[in-house]
């Protein structure tokens, strides 16, 4: 066995890329055991005292992440693996790599030369886009051969970086793992916060509050927020019981309801708002549709069929888009008539100022109720509340106005948990036949280098 074909494995908690070295190192076998109960554990290989690959993997949120490693210790590429459906089979949700300009250039610049591929489980097609001097986006075809991986046992990491991923040559022979030389930081893994955290969607903040008058946030810019005294907009019927959050204004067949449906009948929508205690205005923050008149104990995001919370990356959500100032809760049976409906009255006379915010169809006995999209268009996640028992209790259209804010006393902390129910698998997918990791590089590295040499091409137009 060639003596360079041998790989150091450190087991830790994560990667420190100021000092770039591990921190918190523990045993195998505690590891192990993280493994076997889905929490988050990281995974260094090192050669001739360089690192060439981490390993980021917690399986209880169905996350492997892989970073490979230029010779100056910096992770210049990086490989974005989730187990959805199938189990024992890794998606490749996404894959960047970054080009250094100096050997002292720091790692992730804000500024410099990214390549980014987010591919789609259900799709041939991944988006691309490189960023160097201007934003290039396209897309590009990828082989599901290349958009797979086999999950390997617990201690099989050449299974995801293989030898020439390693940076070895093709006569260095077959890889070795050996165990690192380093000494269990016993007090990091106990007291320390964890380095990482598999990427993950946007989780709501504030909801309760959003409905308390009183409650208060400060923000940077216009000072404090006071949430004033939820205004009820009405009676929404619901006859199926499956839900649409649109705007109202380009309401079509692409608005599909969510998932997860209510009980049929009539519900109240509220509309909650705050104004500035320095300002003379004040804003929509949600809007709810109100089922039960009984304590959340649980959130989680409303998504549409083919919609998998398990794909979203940090922050990211699914929502409804907004591209006239509104949006509004309705009933899917009803959702063609009350387009027309909607129209019709926007046409009759209404100021663009005074939007009308109510419409309705008495063939299907179904309305829709409107209501302003806070700061304007844009996109807006819309949350499920449920009880302890997982009777749904609301839906509410969080506009993201207080989001970000820092609540001030009194508002009350948040106690609901935020819940990511696994989506149900149509068990149609065909059994795909993942390349090898080392096959699969090579494929992603061309398609970026083509992707740079089309943007260099439009640039000389």
């Amino acid at each position: 066995m060639a003596e360079e074909s041998a790989v150091e494995v450190t087991y830790c908690a994560g990667w420190d890329p100021g000092s770039r070295k591990p921190v918190g190192v523990m045993g195998v076998d505690a590891v192990r055991k993280r493994d076997s109960a889905g929490e988050p554990y990281a995974v260094l290989l090192t050669a001739d005292a360089r690192p060439r690959a981490l390993l980021q993997i917690d399986w209880g949120r169905h996350y492997l992440g892989l970073f490979l490693f230029d010779e100056h210790g910096r992770r210049d590429r990086a490989y974005d693996y989730r187990e959805l459906d199938e189990p024992g089979l890794l998606d490749l949700r996404q894959y960047e790599q970054w080009r250094y300009a100096s050997a002292d250039e720091p790692e992730f610049p804000e500024r410099g030369w990214h390549f980014t591929l987010t591919a789609r489980p259900d799709s041939d097609t991944a988006d691309v886009q490189l960023d160097h001097g201007g934003l290039f986006q396209t897309s590009h075809d990828i082989p599901e051969r290349h958009r797979t991986l086999r999950r390997a046992p617990f201690g099989d990491w050449t299974a995801y970086a293989d030898g020439r991923m390693l940076g070895f040559k093709p006569s260095a022979g077959d890889v070795t793992l050996v165990p690192a030389k380093h000494k269990e930081d016993q007090e990091h893994r106990e007291a320390a916060p964890p380095l990482w955290r598999a990427p993950s969607g946007l989780r709501p903040r504030h909801l309760e509050a959003l409905f308390t008058p009183g409650s208060r946030f400060t923000d940077t810019e216009f000072g404090v927020a006071i949430v004033t005294e939820p205004q009820p907009a009405g009676v929404l019927r619901v006859p199926t019981g499956a839900v649409i959050a649109a705007d109202p204004g380009t309401l079509g067949s692409r608005d599909e309801p969510y998932t997860v449906t209510v009980p049929a009948g009539d519900h109240r929508v509220l509309i909650a708002g705050m104004r500035w205690e320095s300002e003379g205005w004040g804003e929509t923050t949600a809007a709810m549709l109100r089922i039960l008149d009984k304590p959340t104990a649980s959130w989680e995001l409303a998504v549409r069929p083919g919609q998998d919370i398990r794909l979203l990356g940090d922050d990211e959500f699914y929502g409804f888009g907004v591209d006239t100032g509104m949006g509004a809760f309705l009933d899917a049976s009803g959702r063609d008539a009350l387009a027309a409906a909607y129209e019709h009255r926007q046409q009759s006379g209404a100021r663009d100022d005074d939007k009308e915010t109510k419409a309705a169809d008495p063939a299907t006995g179904t309305n829709l109720i409107a209501y302003p999209s806070g700061r304007g268009d844009g996109s807006y996640p819309v949350w499920i509340g449920r009880t302890a028992d997982g009777d749904v209790t609301c839906l509410v259209a969080d506009m993201l106005v207080l989001h970000d804010m820092k609540p001030l006393p009194p508002t009350a902390p948040d106690t609901a948990v935020f819940l990511t129910p696994t989506p149900t698998g149509s068990g149609v997918r065909p059994e795909p036949k993942p390349a090898d990791p080392e096959a699969t590089a090579e494929f992603l590295a061309t398609v970026g280098a083509s992707i740079a040499a089309k943007k260099e091409q439009v640039s000389r137009r």
